[in-house]
């Protein structure tokens, strides 16, 4: 999902590699003890999510709610496995890779009591195939068609091998939604979600908090301890680490780095942490003239789009250890590319100078022959995206090139970023496990998050490649390759990992946190 400076954020084929992997996460997976059954928990989020809809949906917070509504055909485990979920099994591929076999659980309901089986998935895939405006269609754009078999067994048939399919059915793609609900809201789905979940859908006020309740219809009702979770919407950093102290709220999305010590020194509340699979970084508006996916695209015209060594020496401008230590005091960890240094994909060979080079910068100015560059920075609005924004003009300045900045609300930003009414975004993305889901939507021609309008034939081939690949090594090579290319051309500069940080009151237990940085609170309860 696409994230904001606050998130600081497998492939069929390839199980036993990812299953190997391991992310250090303080606070996950105690089991609670001496519990109590009942009561609402307060969960901050850092933004409002957009459209509870998991067909259209693109935010990060929109994923953690959707974790205690929506359930998936597949999920992640603690250690960034890919495990079953409505699914009873992991995918069973035919050997020329082209046909996907999942089995169901059985007995299972939706929140309206409806019954969850082949056809409601059949239905949902379709949709996500086929909706005007779906976020998932690229995401499994190989499912040439899914058939059903018996009430349990769902099939997908591929007109080409597709590694990284299981690792987009653990997210919004597999998402399963409520076909009778679907047929009384259509396109208005998002409103009134009806999914399988332990929570089931009440109330959102807009900007304000979103209202989910215990499922009567939920498969593993005994777990859920909680009557109700409020997910209350507190953007600005400051005013969210207040409610936690102040225990208005119980658990708070991504803490601040400003905010950070005085709620570890306070007694009454805990952080627990994760290291993200995700990137941060900036965009730029390469070719995105007449809005996303308006093919063929064509190049804005920008001082930024027009002179790819001005872009370079842009990324050459900023220090990104600077940055680290100055704003976010050494909460974040810089980064060079899309595939985060946590991730089995990590090309451990490859070399990113996280110091700036001032003298290279201003000569690649100079020889643009442009005069006076400027380059209006799109970011959020709150405290921490101003100070962001503030370095990188600071540092910008020192190469010649004038940042003007742009605070937008964070949906709003994402709307003229589809629109490609922007110049540079600062903006990031909260990690997927397989290397596909961080980088061929946002590069790839037809992807469908490429709000840069970048277009490289090369790297279309190399990532298209990726996906038929059989092989991790074979992957492996290939993602090295699409990497170098991005950082040559630069549609976007990576510029830091995050350090995911959430703040716990202590009269709770059961909260967890992955390297994915979603809050996972279906099972949690009062002390």
């Amino acid at each position: 999902m696409r994230t904001n400076p606050r998130r600081a954020v497998l492939s069929i084929l390839a199980v036993a590699a990812i299953c190997a992997v391991i992310v250090g996460v303080a606070g996950a997976g105690k089991k609670n003890s001496g519990v109590k059954n009942g009561g609402t928990l307060t969960i901050a989020l850092a933004e409002d999510p957009d459209a509870l809809d998991p067909t259209t949906a693109r935010t990060f917070v929109g994923r953690i709610v959707f974790l205690h509504v929506c359930e998936k055909l597949y999920d992640l485990n603690k250690k960034l496995q890919i495990v079953p979920q409505l699914a009873a099994s992991l995918p069973k591929v035919s050997a020329d890779k082209k046909t996907v076999t999942i089995s169901l659980r059985k007995g299972i309901k939706f929140n309206d009591g409806t019954a969850f089986n082949a056809r409601a998935v059949k239905t949902s895939i379709d949709r996500h195939l086929t909706l005007t405006g779906s976020r998932r269609a690229s995401e499994i754009a190989p499912v040439q068609s899914v058939t059903t078999s018996g009430a349990s067994t769902v099939v997908l048939h591929l007109n080409e091998p597709y590694a990284p399919l299981t690792a987009q059915l653990a997210d919004r793609a597999g998402m399963i939604m409520s076909p009778a609900q679907l047929a009384k809201l259509g396109t208005r789905f998002g409103t009134n979600p009806v999914c399988v979940g332990p929570f089931s859908f009440v109330s959102r006020t807009a900007g304000d908090r979103i209202v989910v309740k215990k499922s009567p219809y939920y498969y593993d009702r005994k777990k859920v301890h909680l009557n109700q979770i409020i997910f209350r919407i507190i953007n600005e950093p400051n005013a969210a680490a207040a409610a936690l102290r102040a225990h208005d709220v119980d658990v708070v999305d991504r803490i601040g780095p400003t905010q950070l010590p005085a709620i570890q020194r306070d007694k009454s509340l805990r952080v627990i942490h994760a290291v993200s699979i995700g990137y941060q970084g900036i965009t730029f508006n390469i070719g995105n003239k007449n809005g996303l996916l308006k093919l063929p695209y064509q190049n804005v015209g920008s001082t930024l789009s027009s002179h790819p060594g001005l872009r370079q020496a842009f990324e050459l401008a900023i220090d990104r250890a600077l940055l680290a230590r100055v704003v976010f005091h050494g909460t974040v960890q810089p980064a060079c590319g899309p595939i985060a240094k946590v991730s089995p994909w990590y090309d451990k060979k490859s070399k990113c100078n996280i110091h700036r080079n001032l003298k290279k910068a201003k000569q690649l100015v100079a020889r643009s022959g442009v005069r006076n560059p400027t380059v209006k920075l799109m970011t959020d609005t709150n405290q921490l995206a101003a100070q962001i924004g503030q370095f990188i003009q600071s540092q910008e300045e020192d190469a010649g090139i004038k940042v003007d900045l742009q605070p937008t609300e964070f949906v709003s930003s994402l709307a003229k970023a589809d629109a490609g009414n922007f110049d540079a975004f600062f903006i990031g993305w909260s990690g997927r496990i397989d290397p596909d889901g961080n980088i061929y939507g946002f590069v790839h021609t037809k992807g469908t998050l490429n709000e840069s309008g970048y277009s490289n034939r090369r790297l279309d081939v190399i990532l298209d490649n990726a996906r038929h690949a059989a092989k991790p090594s074979a992957r492996q090579t290939l993602y090295n390759a699409a990497v170098k290319v991005i950082r040559s051309t630069r549609p976007l500069i990576y510029l830091y990992d995050a350090i995911t940080y959430d703040g716990v009151s202590k009269k709770v237990t059961g909260v967890n946190l992955y390297g994915d940085g979603l809050i996972r609170a279906q099972f949690a309860a009062f002390k």
